[in-house]
């Protein structure tokens, strides 16, 4: 054999060996897997009242905050790979689809910008809610594409807090009607037992995989999800509560406020690990 043709079929099988590699390394196989995954979240708050609702807490108008929130989220799913399950003979374009569910853990915001007359002062109020714990359920899918490194994905679930004791920071932009404070809003039994505590969630996200041996691969997302959240009642600090009955003697934390929507928009990027069953 002549050399030049030995180093072509060198050439050739070291070729074809790289490609079973890749293929391998690359290809959406079928079945389970599961993953670990922290995201870092930014929450904008979107309160939604009626005028009637508004008027029974004294204020003029209400609009939401921003802020920062963490949680850690575990997922498990089942992966049907294009090949098998869509007959597709290339995973260039498309490889698979995934089914999964999750579970997550960490802490939640919420930020209020309202506005009233008080005497004769008109001042505006700014308080912010931190709660934990916030727990997140829900199932979702992913479709993979571009040889299964990136995955389009639409998740539905709920986010429920579980926090009966919130930490707030409240202020006014006119500090001789109230000082600046922080505490926490104490739950009652009544709220407990009234207040809804679960949110409709939809999250839209891009997950980039990147493979760190045939069953491990790192994930990138990149995600938006928006919550619907109508708790039927508002909780707040004493302090606040005291401030509304100079203007509305009548209200109180019972008083129920059945248009109030307190939704938000979290936005923001996952880091994680993904491991094959």
């Amino acid at each position: 054999m002549k050399r030049e043709d030995c180093y072509k079929r060198i050439v050739c099988v070291a070729a074809i060996f790289a490609f079973a590699c890749f293929t391998q390394l690359h290809a959406l196989d079928d079945g389970f897997t599961w993953a670990l995954r922290a995201n870092f979240n930014g929450t904008a708050t979107l309160p939604s009242i009626s005028a009637e609702d508004m008027d029974k807490l004294g204020a003029s108008f209400m609009k939401g905050g921003v802020g920062y929130t963490m949680d850690g989220e575990a997922e498990l799913g089942y992966n049907f790979g294009g090949e098998r399950f869509f007959k597709m003979s290339s995973n260039k374009i498309f490889g698979g689809m995934s089914l999964f569910g999750s579970i997550g853990i960490g802490n939640g915001y919420t930020g209020e910008i309202a506005g009233g007359t008080y005497g004769s002062v008109t001042a505006t109020m700014y308080i912010n809610i931190n709660y934990a714990p916030v727990i997140t359920l829900g199932v979702g899918t992913k479709a993979f594409m571009l040889q299964d490194r990136l995955a389009l994905g639409l998740w539905l679930g709920t986010k429920m807090i579980a926090d009966l004791s919130p930490e707030y920071m409240a202020y006014m932009d006119d500090s001789t009607i109230m000082k600046p404070e922080i505490g926490e809003v104490i739950v009652t039994p009544f709220m407990i037992k009234n207040m809804n505590p679960f949110s409709f969630s939809m999250k839209t996200f891009v997950e980039y995989h990147q493979p760190i041996n045939n069953r491990v691969s790192a994930l990138l997302t990149g995600f938006l999800r928006f919550n619907v959240w109508k708790p039927k009642y508002i909780t707040m600090p004493d302090s606040l509560l005291t401030l509304i009955h100079s203007v509305r003697p009548d209200f109180s934390v019972e008083t129920p406020l059945p248009s109030f929507y307190l939704n938000s928009l979290d936005f923001g990027v996952s880091l994680g690990v993904q491991f094959k069953a």
